[in-house]
């Protein structure tokens, strides 16, 4: 008999086989269903498992059967994770997690950079709190599956409009899109769910460019049309003036993106362009005397500057006058979104807008495409983006440091509404937990909105664009639903860790990172450097500084670090001078790592006198020091301190792990992640003092009570109380 018990035993642990991992969770789940007692994870998860093991019985992986076999191995592992799940709660050893909703009939509102709505406990309870908006994109794949979405439990999607799905002929209205998208929205209304319409004027008829030849451009990027072509602002007026009131009415549609990832950089090919670039530069230089000093140049008037080609390959070599070129191609760009979206604004008033900007502001080639944060944010109320982060501690520092940038733009909502979780056209394994430490990392660091892509899927195409993505991935799709429930959960912590007053600033210029790209390792390792010693850093374009707006913008700033910038333009200089200045009334200084900025993007040397005066507080340190426990005792001198730090248990760094905190309501809110496929050592958190904490995990779905020492698995997300 006892070798009978130990036998029963040793079955019992054994991992269950894959009918064995169905039929247990589908006799565990039946009386969840029967009674109406699943969780919104319960229910997201169950609704997972039916649907792709519906796929995996079907032909739904014909095409991709490298696929098949992975989806059936994580349909068993959720299955059998959510079995267990489901005993413990079963047995009193859990509790069911409720998870608040958006309330219908209701908008976010802007606060900042966060959104606060009202929002409904399953109790029915209602209370204002900041909220996540969390869903997928983008095509005819997701709107056919809407139902299906919002019975997951998500919040948020994009649908995208251009002239060709409203005139494919000149004279003839196709009203196609308008029914589909009033189908879409009162789907989307019905579960809660809200909208972003993506303004998108790359798509032209062809009839367009018969009829007006000379608007047929590539700029760039998705851009093919002359932007400032009377017939295009015709052109985007009749389209959208048709479409856009007819969508006004409808409840569901909250955002807009204007544009999608403009880029634009061969402006030269342009018939506007010489008429632009000489009206740019006589209104920055007034005289032609003025633009020749900069410059070094010899023109004779304005009309004979002519258009700068871009440079055909990186490393650029220096010319004074591709800084300029760079600036105009920037504002013009902005510009035009700006005239977009006025009239967006006219046809659907209320709605705040963003622009779909693609995260290119850091290396050279990338500099010149007309992507600027600091213009691009002036054109609405979101800070609107796309990207994504890949597996790797570098991947994910770059997201960070790019997110930061635009906060330090303008301090408004971030908004990744195409957001790439995932590669597009890929078969790879995804690591478990990846997906979920990117979401959640994304949203610790300032984003409130995420439409992942995508949910569509081509049964029928190899090399469809759509392949690998999260259609094909029960894990990375249960990952994604699973943060975005968390989210919402956990909000008010989530959002008093990311929104913490920055009394740190690191400074980006565009004319460094345009003549001393190594500066861009600078960059990036200070961001990091200032992080592990447990604070929050903000990157700020120097336009804030030459606009002035820097001490109204950022209250808290005691320290600007100056990441080896040697380029800076004379309007941000003057800005600087004015930090340093004040700083030695309260404290408050500069920290140069590597060089001073020393010449004008014009490579004209200037005066850093300022630099050598002792009354201001200035350190110099070498490249090769930008690490965090040299920064840490560096910024000390500002009385800048961290009040909590993670540390491996011996008090080494911890590798490879991101942190932060925050108080809220007199609590110390904490988080972390594990941004490796490998587990971390033992980590301790520490106060000021250094003395140890013991915090409880809140984003676990189960309990595991407080622990003073602890580990991270891969990729693992921990967030809760400190005491």
């Amino acid at each position: 008999m006892k070798h009978i018990l130990l036998l029963t035993a040793a079955l019992a642990s054994l991992p269950l086989m894959a009918g064995d991992a169905l039929d247990a969770y589908r006799k565990e789940v039946k009386p969840f269903l029967e009674e109406k007692k699943l969780d919104a994870y319960g229910k997201m998860r169950h609704l997972l498992i039916n649907r792709f093991q519906s796929q995996l019985e079907g032909s739904f992986y014909n095409n991709v059967p490298e696929l098949r076999e992975p989806a059936r191995r994580e349909v068993e592992e959720m299955a059998a994770a959510e079995t267990r799940r489901l005993q413990a709660i079963a047995a009193g050893k859990a509790s069911a997690v409720p998870v608040p909703v958006r309330k219908k009939g209701e908008y976010p509102r802007i606060d900042g950079a966060k959104l606060v709505q009202n929002v409904v406990w399953p109790d029915g309870k209602t209370e204002e709190r900041p909220v996540y908006l969390f869903g997928f994109g983008a095509f005819r794949g997701m709107w056919s599956d809407l139902d299906f979405l919002g019975e997951l439990g998500i919040n948020y999607i994009q649908a995208e409009v251009g002239p060709s799905h409203v005139y494919p002929e000149e004279n003839r209205y196709d009203d196609r899109r308008e029914r589909e998208f009033r189908t879409l929205t009162g789907k989307a209304e019905k579960y809660g769910i809200l909208m972003d319409l993506l303004i998108s004027p790359h798509y032209l008829p062809q009839w367009f460019f018969d009829k007006n030849p000379d608007a047929k451009v590539h700029l760039g990027g998705f851009l093919r049309v002359g932007l400032n072509r009377p017939a295009t602002q015709e052109l985007m007026r009749k389209c959208y003036g048709k479409f856009l009131p007819l969508l006004a009415s409808q409840p569901a549609l909250w955002s807009v993106s204007v544009t999608n990832e403009p880029v634009a950089f061969l402006w030269h090919k342009d018939v506007d362009t010489s008429r632009l670039w000489q009206e740019y530069l006589t209104e920055k230089y007034r005289t032609i005397d003025g633009l020749n000093r900069k410059w070094g140049t010899e023109y004779a008037d304005f009309k004979a500057v002519k258009p700068v080609l871009a440079p055909p390959r990186v490393p650029f070599a220096f010319d004074p006058r591709l800084y300029d070129w760079t600036d105009f191609n920037a504002a013009r760009l902005a510009g035009w979104i700006g005239s977009l979206g006025k009239m967006t604004r006219e046809y659907l008033p209320g709605k705040p807008q963003g622009t779909k900007m693609i995260q290119r502001n850091f290396k050279q080639y990338d500099l010149i495409q007309g992507v600027d944060v600091y213009y691009f944010t002036r054109n609405g109320e979101l800070n609107g983006f796309d990207g994504g982060t890949r597996p790797g501690a570098d991947s994910f520092l770059h997201q960070m440091v790019a997110r930061s940038l635009l906060l330090g733009a303008r301090k408004a909502p971030l908004i990744n509404s195409e957001h790439h979780l995932l590669r597009d056209r890929n078969v790879d394994p995804v690591p478990a937990g990846f997906v979920r430490a990117a979401f959640f990392t994304d949203a610790l660091t300032g984003l409130n909105g995420s439409v992942a892509w995508n949910w569509d899927w081509d049964g029928s195409n190899r090399n469809s664009l759509f392949i690998g993505l999260f259609r094909y991935r029960p894990r990375a799709t249960k990952e994604y639903v699973r943060t975005g429930l968390d989210l919402m959960r956990l909000a008010p912590d989530v959002a008093a860790i990311s929104g913490v007053e920055p009394e740190v600033g690191i400074l980006y210029s565009r004319a460094n990172l345009l003549w001393n790209q190594e500066s861009i390792e600078t960059l990036n390792r200070t961001f990091a450097a200032v992080s592990a010693a447990g604070l929050q850093p903000v990157v700020i374009p120097d336009q804030v500084l030459a606009s002035g707006e820097l001490a109204e913008r950022f209250p808290e700033l005691k320290v600007l670090i100056l990441p080896d910038v040697r380029y800076l333009p004379d309007e941000a200089y003057a800005g600087l001078e004015v930090f340093m200045q004040q700083g030695f009334h309260d404290n408050r200084g500069v920290l140069a790592v590597g060089g001073l900025p020393e010449l004008t993007p014009y490579g004209k040397k200037r005066d850093t006198a300022i630099f050598d005066d002792t009354a201001v507080s200035v350190e110099r340190l070498a490249i090769a020091d930008a690490e965090a426990g040299k920064v840490a005792r560096q910024l000390e001198k500002f009385a800048v301190k961290p009040a909590v730090t993670l540390t491996a248990a011996d008090g080494k760094p911890a590798l490879n792990v991101f942190f932060r905190s925050a108080v809220r309501d007199g609590r110390r809110i904490v988080a972390a992640v594990n941004l490796s496929d490998e587990p971390t050592a033992e980590l301790q958190w520490r106060d000021a003092s250094g003395k140890p904490g013991a915090m409880t995990d809140a984003a676990s779905l189960t309990p595991e009570g407080v622990k003073t020492n602890f580990r991270l698995a891969p990729w693992q997300v921990v967030l809760g109380e400190l005491n």
